[in-house]
């Protein structure tokens, strides 16, 4: 008999209502729980596969200790939620993924001085407050460089390259956001993901590693699994389980690194929770990242596999792409089309995704690229 079992008909309270938490939500139902979602946007992807949902920004604290009162267990799914307040939290009710996890993807310098300490590779970088901060770290750091902002939340995604000295005038806007990362250019050949699941025994398992596909510099293509070298693929592992132990978490998180052509690993980001490059896992329940977080939380035995039969190809559908999405829908059988029930009318915004599992990769890519690009 399992201690610390948070049966079914329990309610998990889910921080942050997006795609995440929808696939979150959906997967925790499955299971036979009740969801509660707490996000600032009455009409977020979860909202209406919740039981209920707490309405209020995510930095309000009342609201966040509101959800811990009307839930069995809490997990987050947003980077915008401030990891200060789960202490609170956690006085009424368990956090499994804790404070840590969340705090070090939040801040990059803190994140950055922590993959410093267990000694994995990052891209030379520098703190910087000012224009002349700037000035200053291109001397050590060289041209092509990144500019990023300190606050890994959503709303400060963009970043801004610096190829010459005349481009360093327009990296103002950014330094009045506050304090910024200036990052050597890594010429990546690909960036790929790798999702790790840890369960309350401290064992850590991984999912396939990724391949992660930008147009515009948004994430809007996943290929799994990534075309590696075997020893390539073998230190990406052995990297996230490092990262992963030192970390104290229970549930789901994930390692963006760079691969350069010369086979040299840069790790770029680590991602709290689970990552949309691996939403195709949603359609392959015995290995759901969403269910492997749900059954992690609430203490089921937890138990995903690395192995895919055919290649997965998982391509984001946005809203202005709906109408040519329900053609391919009628008329494609063997692709799996997951829907999320998008009414906010922005036209970037998602609206779903399609999951092609193939064993003919680059024929399956043109397709997608006929019908989408």
């Amino acid at each position: 008999m399992m201690t610390n079992w948070i049966k079914p008909g329990s309610t998990i309270g889910i921080i942050g209502g997006g795609s995440v938490a929808r696939l979150l939500a959906l997967s925790a139902k499955q299971l036979g729980y009740h969801v509660g979602v707490f996000d600032p946007n009455a009409h977020c992807l979860s909202a209406c596969v919740a039981d209920w949902q707490i309405v209020a920004e995510l930095s309000d604290e009342p609201a966040s200790l509101d959800l811990a009162m009307k839930s069995d267990v809490v997990v987050y799914e947003s980077d915008a939620f401030p990891s200060r307040l789960i202490e609170g939290i956690k006085r009424t009710v368990p956090v499994p993924q804790g404070e840590e996890l969340l705090a070090v993807s939040q801040d990059r310098m803190l994140q950055k001085a922590f993959l410093e300490s267990v000694r994995v590779n990052i891209a030379p970088f520098a703190t910087i407050v000012s224009l002349d901060d700037i000035k200053e770290a291109v001397n050590s750091i060289g041209y092509p460089c990144v500019l990023k902002s300190n606050s890994t939340d959503e709303r400060f995604k963009e970043h801004h390259v610096l190829f010459n000295e005349e481009d360093i005038g327009a990296s103002e806007p950014f330094l009045s956001q506050g304090t910024c990362v200036l990052e050597a250019w890594i010429p990546s050949e690909k960036e790929v993901c790798l999702a790790l699941v840890k369960n309350s025994e401290g064992e850590i398992s991984s999912l396939a590693i990724t391949e992660m596909k930008y147009k515009d510099d948004v994430f809007h293509q996943s290929i799994a699994p990534a075309q590696l070298e075997a020893e390539v693929e073998q230190e990406i592992k052995r990297i996230g389980h490092v990262i992963a132990e030192k970390l104290d978490f229970v549930g789901v998180m994930a390692i963006e690194i760079f691969s350069t052509g010369s086979g040299a690993l840069y790790v770029n980001e680590i991602v709290a929770h689970p990552h949309r490059a691996f939403h195709y896992t949603f359609n392959y329940p015995h290995f759901s990242q969403f269910e492997a977080l749900i059954k992690a939380v609430t203490g089921w035995p937890v138990r995903v596999t690395d192995r895919l039969h055919d290649t997965m190809v998982m391509k984001l559908i946005r809203k202005d792409e709906e109408d040519l999405t329900y053609t391919q829908a009628q008329i494609k059988p063997d692709w799996l089309f997951t829907f999320y029930d998008n009414v906010t009318g922005q036209e970037s915004s998602e609206f779903g995704h399609i999951v092609v599992p193939t064993k003919q990769l680059k024929k399956t890519l043109e397709q997608l690229s006929d019908i989408f690009d």
